[in-house]
């Protein structure tokens, strides 16, 4: 039985017809007969009683009429209320990137947790691919990316800008120091991301190790986890971006005279309006976070 059935019903017991029911569904009276022969082969009884004066209802289909008349607007209300929510619920989606995911994750559960009405969804992306992800409209925010090289068709929220950090493993000689410089680190393994037009930190890191380090060789990562393997392995060092996260068992040294990084978020421009207040409040989770406070006191974040 569905609630088609029942709203037939009501009609057929208003019009005392089964002909006139069926001219106001618009439906031909055998298809009225057969949804009515159907229901009381469900339910088991007789609900009408039919003669030459028209339809009426037994006594089984008064109670069972009484009784059900009321199912279809509970249906309807149910359904109205659920599309509302709906409606006012804002699901964002958003792009996130291997070493930035629990972090982002966390950010965003706080968030949510403060407005009942937000939801978000993720897309994992590669930082290169971030601003395609926006573009083509798979993800609605970027969060915690290098901004300075972003084009017109973005805007950018400036959260913090960074250093540009080694992560080394905590067996290495250097995990006892908070910073070094470039060329201090010449003549090491020296681990890189092999995204070589990422973006202008990539590049100038490029330009830095080539410059600083002659003597060193490079090894090209794909993504962090490769990285972290190596340099847990080997006690290598890492090329990285000094993003709020290390992984346990490795510590971050500043990079003295390396580039600092600008990190932000970003959406489309046509949805700043949208977006905005969303990511001005990431900003503020960012910033309060201890770990922030740390980092900043460690000259890490500028």
């Amino acid at each position: 039985m569905d609630i088609r059935q029942l709203e037939i019903l009501d009609v057929i017991v208003n019009k005392k017809s089964f002909k006139k029911a069926a001219e106001q569904c618009f439906v031909s009276t055998s298809t009225l007969t057969r949804q009515i022969a159907a229901m009381e082969a469900e339910i088991g009884f007789t609900i009408f009683e039919r003669s030459a004066f028209g339809v009426t209802l037994t006594e089984q289909g008064e109670i069972f009429y009484q009784q059900t008349q009321s199912i279809p607007l509970l249906y309807e209300s149910a359904v109205s209320s659920a599309r509302e929510v709906t409606r006012k619920k804002q699901i964002v989606r958003v792009a996130i990137f291997h070493y930035t995911r629990n972090y982002i994750i966390r950010a965003c559960e706080a968030m949510k947790a403060q407005n009942e009405r937000l939801d978000f969804s993720f897309v994992s992306c590669r930082l290169l691919d971030s601003g395609a992800a926006l573009l083509n409209r798979r993800a609605d925010l970027s969060l915690l990316s290098e901004i300075e090289d972003a084009d017109e068709r973005f805007f950018t929220l400036p959260i913090f800008r960074c250093r540009n950090c080694v992560i080394v493993s905590e067996k290495h000689p250097l995990a006892g120091r908070e910073s070094v410089r470039a060329s201090e680190l010449d003549g090491q393994t020296i681990l890189r991301s092999s995204r070589r037009t990422a973006g202008k930190n990539d590049r100038e890191m490029r330009k830095l190790w080539e410059r600083c380090c002659p003597h060193s060789s490079f090894l090209d990562y794909q993504h962090p986890d490769q990285a972290d393997a190596l340099c847990q392995i080997n006690a290598y060092p890492i090329s990285s971006l000094s993003f709020l996260e290390t992984n346990e068992g490795f510590v971050r040294l500043r990079i003295e005279d390396a580039p600092c990084v600008s990190i932000g978020a970003a959406c489309r421009k046509e949805d700043e309006a949208r977006y905005r207040p969303l990511m001005e409040r990431f900003r503020d989770y960012i910033v309060s976070s201890p770990t922030y406070g740390t980092l900043k006191e460690r000259g890490a974040v500028l």
